[in-house]
């Protein structure tokens, strides 16, 4: 794990799982992107990265699964079809 910086992402929690860290290197290039907030990491086992959505106030909370980790980032932005279909393609 890694501490991603830039000015889009909170002081709060700066630590990102492998799967995450490279959604936040895209999302951060995204001008729409106006916040990246990351959420705690939790361990949960072997399994397949994968992501799913639910639209918040302001953007949406991308919840991503690593290889043995899972990890909510929240994105902030007023285009979220776009994000999220950026987001759509480190998965695939």
């Amino acid at each position: 794990m890694s501490k991603p910086t830039h000015k889009k992402i909170t002081r709060s929690h700066t630590s990102a799982i492998g799967k995450a860290e490279e959604v936040v290197a895209l999302i951060q290039k995204i001008p729409a992107v106006t916040k990246i907030s990351l959420g705690i990491i939790k361990h949960i086992g072997v399994g397949k990265p994968t992501v799913k959505f639910h639209v918040i106030t302001g953007g949406c909370k991308a919840v991503i699964r690593g290889n043995i980790s899972i990890q909510e980032i929240f994105v902030y932005t007023k285009e979220v079809e776009f994000v999220q279909n950026k987001i759509k393609g480190c998965f695939k």
